[in-house]
């Protein structure tokens, strides 16, 4: 009887776990439809990026992550933006053009998002995944000096050498005339960088990488000019063409195509038109030399002479518009450093825990709240600014009921400034600071005021963290 008691009792418990399982999963299915349904509802540049992250979790079989990666890439048409610009870290974050930059960091281009779905489709079906990839149209424009932004298309690069490999079987001949067909694209030297990128990825055999070194060299003597384009990426440039050249000696491709290459192409870009604030071209030519050493190539390519190259013509500089201009917000900005501290570090615990210390803070959070930017110039001035104080006073301030009541504050805040077309990937990049947020301590506090919102978005995204994170957590165990 024990025997058989101890049978019974191995049978229930299996039958338990399997049923808690089964109701594990049924829960999960229903919060996914529940977020598909959700994402449907919102704009269209949010709701393609919430599809692409919903097909990437764990839990959404092939079948539907066909149907969400097909959704995304067609809603992705009505992206306000056609693709993503960044600019050299040094122009600073607090200025119209560095926020402009955090904007389209979010990803919400329609390029960024169309490559995305294409690089996981092609995971999920490879023919489909080429047929989507082939229907990104990529027109990128050059920059001018006035501005630091430069076309930052790499997301698009990196799924070309994916699709070229993954998708042809072992037809090698096919993926590489693929690889070589949409390579012709490129002609800005923004664009050389991920051009070098999408053949690493390709990962050639070496007659295949013997082949696209020639087919680099065409398209690096074809190349447009672009000040800006240039200052921002020669640097770049020369790090990830030495990178591919090094690839290709270590699978035996003889001699330095991609040196010799690289060196006319940087030599007739330093002879061109430059941006008259430009810090790189200086330092182009000495790190080509430094990356011959390297690769101990100096004896089979020839240095470059820096000073020898001169530029065509200087143009004027970028603009950059600080933040921080207009009385309130200069005022606002003041007392946030005050409360900080100047110091690297921020102020010690022991000082934000006093009470001198918490009402200095409150009086600040009141003022920011009842700040309105109508002395902005720009809509998006104001948004970036009056998120960079809530977050940063969150940031600095230990638990307790003001810094809850700040929290609220920057969730409606945020609630209310949506309205723009113009401004919804800078509102995502203000919302990914809270969501980042929500990655520490304050986890469940932040996630559930961005659910209780009663704004479809910030909801959106708050269920996806969560979700994403739980994902994320099976996966590890």
């Amino acid at each position: 009887m024990p025997f058989v008691r101890g049978i019974l009792c191995a049978t229930l418990a299996a039958t338990c776990s399997a049923s808690i399982v089964a109701q594990e999963r049924r829960a999960r299915d229903s919060q996914v439809e529940a977020l598909i349904t959700d994402a449907r509802a919102v704009p269209p540049e949010f709701s393609a990026d919430a599809l692409l992250r919903i097909a990437g979790l764990s839990q959404v079989g092939n079948a539907k992550k066909l149907e969400l990666l097909d959704e995304a890439f067609e809603r992705a048409y009505s992206a306000r933006d056609d693709y993503r610009q960044s600019s050299l870290p040094e122009i600073p974050d607090d200025s119209r053009q560095g926020a402009q930059r955090q904007a389209y960091a979010t990803g919400l281009s329609r390029v960024s998002l169309q490559a995305r779905a294409a690089q996981l489709m092609a995971f999920v079906n490879p023919q489909r995944g080429r047929e989507l990839f082939e229907w990104i149209d990529l027109n990128v424009l050059p920059a001018a000096c006035d501005g630091p932004l430069v076309p930052s298309v790499e997301e698009y690069y990196t799924a070309l050498g994916l699709v070229a490999r993954t998708t042809f079987g072992s037809n090698r001949a096919e993926g590489l005339w693929f690889l070589e067909f949409y390579l012709w694209r490129a002609h800005l030297p923004s664009e050389v960088p991920s051009l070098a990128r999408a053949v690493q990825r390709f990962r050639p055999l070496p007659n295949e990488a013997a082949y696209l070194q020639g087919v680099v060299r065409t398209i690096l003597q074809g190349g447009s000019a672009d000040a800006r384009g240039f200052s921002t990426a020669s640097l770049d440039i020369v790090s990830r063409m030495t990178d591919l050249q090094k690839t290709h000696k270590q699978i035996a491709v003889p001699g330095w195509d991609i040196m010799v290459s690289l060196r006319d192409y940087l030599s007739a870009q330093l002879k061109g038109p430059r941006c008259s604030d430009s810090l790189t071209e200086p330092l182009t030519a000495p790190a080509f030399n430094a990356a011959l050493k390297v690769l101990d190539a100096e004896l089979e390519v020839k240095p470059l002479d820096g000073a020898a190259l001169r530029p065509s013509r200087m143009l004027g500089p970028a603009r950059i518009d600080l933040y921080w201009q207009t009385p309130d917000a200069r005022r606002l900005r003041d007392e946030w450093i005050q409360l900080r501290g100047r110091d690297k570090l921020p102020v010690r615990l022991a000082l934000r825990v006093t009470q001198e210390w918490r009402e200095q803070a409150e009086r600040l959070l009141t003022g920011i709240q009842q700040w309105t930017g109508i002395r902005e110039q720009f809509p998006r001035d104001y948004l970036y600014q009056k998120s960079v104080l809530f977050t940063g006073l969150i940031e600095l301030m230990p638990r307790s009921p003001v810094r809850t009541r700040a929290l609220q504050a920057l969730v409606e805040f945020l609630r209310h400034e949506d309205g723009d077309r113009n401004l919804r990937s800078l509102w995502l990049a203000m919302l990914n600071r809270l969501l980042e947020m929500a990655r520490g301590a304050k986890r469940d506090k932040i996630l559930s005021m961005l659910e209780e919102s009663h704004h479809p978005v910030m909801s959106l995204y708050a269920r996806l963290e969560r979700l994403t994170a739980r994902s994320r957590n099976r996966e590890i165990e």
